[in-house]
């Protein structure tokens, strides 16, 4: 046996479908505009920068190759100046990239030397301003 519809039900069931389609358009339209936002080249670049400092494996990475680098950079130009021969530039070259392997695959150790001799500089810095104000006090 078929299920017999009146006028009224029919307009009432149809009536429910056209608000559920504007409101599952709704839904779309605005899916549509959160996914066009965040394929925009800046939202994109954003996204990679926040996922990057949120992970600290990535940080130490970075922190690691950026001294690194620097720190090849720094030691080629103080070596190699501002040099325009082409067989220095090369010898500089060499430098720069054994410095920065050095220091990237060696951070930790060269990070807790630096700190340790700071920390004894300030150490004998604070030693000798107390010597002072001892004598200046008698």
């Amino acid at each position: 046996m078929e299920n017999q519809y009146t006028t009224e039900s029919l307009k009432e069931a149809i009536k429910a479908l056209e608000i559920k389609q504007a409101e599952e358009g709704q839904l779309v339209k605005e899916q549509l505009l959160n996914t066009y936002e965040n394929l925009k080249p800046i939202n994109i670049l954003r996204n990679v920068i926040k996922e990057f400092y949120s992970t600290d494996k990535y940080k130490q990475d970075f922190v690691e190759i950026v001294a690194g680098m620097t720190t090849g950079f720094l030691t080629k130009k103080i070596v190699i100046g501002r040099s325009r021969n082409p067989l220095l530039k090369i010898v500089g070259l060499a430098i720069q990239f054994g410095i920065t392997t050095l220091v990237s695959r060696k951070y930790n150790a060269l990070k807790d030397s630096a700190l340790h001799f700071i920390s004894r500089f300030l150490d004998e810095k604070e030693d000798k301003t107390e010597n002072v104000k001892a004598t200046q006090n008698q």
